[in-house]
């Protein structure tokens, strides 16, 4: 589904350059669900938004269901994120003038072959809120409003910027089974970058960044559920 191939991401200050991402490879199958995992300034988020089509990347190729998107025109990577990609934020980006209901049918203008919104708020357990607007939900249910948004519009692939960073414990754990639950019920390819090492003990694979490069590539012959993580 995805093979990223000698990938560097380079910043350029005056004469200095710096590596934000430096040569790395990596496959991620169909389906699975994926920890990139490291510390801050490691350059998760930053190969997060290279597979999202929103940043560019410098060198190396990136490869997402055989289409190379390095080599994608400005059109083509609107149309590539619009119709693979579905984002979940750290912070939800929700539209406070509208319901729960209206900023997830909002994917009908983008796509045409969405999920059914209503059953999407159903599943993520939001339905009796669907015309409630965001400020009126508590922290987990937006996060659980932005993963059903991203659900709805029905992609390939799920990339999750640390989606339960501005969470409790608690919901952060009820926001991590969802996804959990998407990724093996609508087998979506899965992507969660985190710092918390805790939530790779469920991924079936486990990618560890450190200072732009790859330290670690763990495959998970047997993934515990979330309600087994060891928090």
């Amino acid at each position: 589904m995805i093979r990223v191939n000698q990938l560097s991401k380079y910043y350029q200050s005056g004469e200095k350059q710096t590596a934000a991402l430096d040569h790395v490879s990596f496959d991620i199958k169909e389906g699975e669900f994926v920890v990139i995992l490291g510390p801050s300034g490691a350059g998760k988020s930053t190969l997060l938004n290279i597979l999202g089509g929103i940043d560019e990347l410098s060198e190396g190729e990136v490869f997402i269901d055989r289409q190379s998107i390095g080599q994608l025109s400005e059109n083509a990577l609107s149309s590539y994120r619009a119709n693979q990609i579905g984002f979940i934020f750290q912070f939800y980006n929700l539209i406070p003038t509208l319901t729960v209901y209206e900023n997830i049918a909002l994917m009908k203008e983008i796509k045409e072959d969405i999920l059914d919104p209503m059953y999407i708020l159903e599943r993520v357990g939001l339905k009796a809120h669907a015309k409630k607007f965001p400020s009126q939900l508590s922290g987990g249910e937006q996060q659980r409003v932005s993963i059903a948004r991203a659900v709805t519009k029905n992609p390939k692939v799920l990339l999750c910027d640390e989606p339960t960073g501005a969470l409790d414990s608690e919901t952060g754990c009820k926001v991590l089974q969802l996804l959990w639950d998407i990724c093996r019920e609508y087998h979506k390819t899965t992507i969660i970058v985190t710092h918390n090492a805790n939530i790779a003990q469920a991924a079936d694979k486990v990618i560890t960044v450190k200072n732009g490069k790859i330290k670690d590539i763990q495959i998970n012959a047997h993934p515990v559920s979330i309600q087994e993580v060891e928090w």
